[in-house]
């Protein structure tokens, strides 16, 4: 991969109780880690006051093969329209900028219903969250829409590899914006298969469309239940 690059960027509303909601604006980035020492964050346009300015991003965790992921959020209640990632270590800087046409959240979208309601992401298919109790595991998985016939689902296994299933996805809705030349839009699927109640393993998304098929295995690690 690159020095540096966005896994996902997401923003929406949070009830906060009495009716109330509150606004959130999230980011992943994955970079190599060249060095102990560097500053992460997210150049992002403000849609009201036409202005760019910097939100720092802080460590998350580490990753296999050297990466590192780091996580911010926005200062401001609004999502930026537009927004860049800046890397900088060892007096160099990296961006990911998506080609140079930036990436697009949408403010509007943003304050619509609570949840999830504007996202972005950088690979082509993404796992957004999983859950494994009752005896079922639950995967949501973000996928960049390329064409309408698709194809979503994981392998997963509870004993080590030994044995493996599959699961198949089922379609759940589109997010904002819409695709635009420069950057596809994206989608969330869901998928659920029963596992054997107290059960723990393992598992990788997959993707295909348009005659290839994409992964994500947690950076070759895998994903744990």
């Amino acid at each position: 991969m690159n020095a540096v690059a966005l896994l996902q960027g997401q923003a929406g509303l949070t009830p906060t109780g009495m009716n109330g909601e509150t606004p959130f604006t999230n980011f992943e980035v994955v970079v190599q880690n060249l060095a102990y020492t560097k500053v992460v964050g997210i150049w992002g346009h403000d849609v009201n006051t036409g202005n760019w300015s910097f939100n720092p991003c802080s460590f998350g965790r580490s990753l296999p093969g050297n990466l590192e992921m780091w996580v911010g959020g926005w200062d401001e209640g609004v999502p930026p329209d537009q927004f860049d990632v800046e890397y900088e270590v060892l007096g160099n800087v990296y961006w990911d900028n998506n080609g140079g046409y930036n990436y697009s959240l949408d403010p509007e979208a943003a304050q619509g219903a609570e949840g999830v309601n504007t996202v972005v992401i950088g690979p082509n298919v993404l796992v957004g969250g999983y859950q494994a109790d009752a005896g079922n595991l639950n995967v949501q998985v973000l996928v960049k829409d390329i064409a309408f016939q698709k194809q979503v689902a994981i392998v997963y296994t509870t004993d080590n590899w030994f044995t493996y299933q599959y699961a198949f996805g089922s379609f759940s809705r589109p997010f904002a914006p819409g695709s635009t030349p420069h950057q596809i839009s994206t989608q969330l699927w869901n998928i659920v298969t029963p596992v054997p109640v107290g059960s723990t393993g393992q598992f990788a998304a997959f993707y295909d469309v348009a005659g290839a098929t994409y992964w994500d295995n947690n950076f070759d690690a895998n994903y744990s239940f």
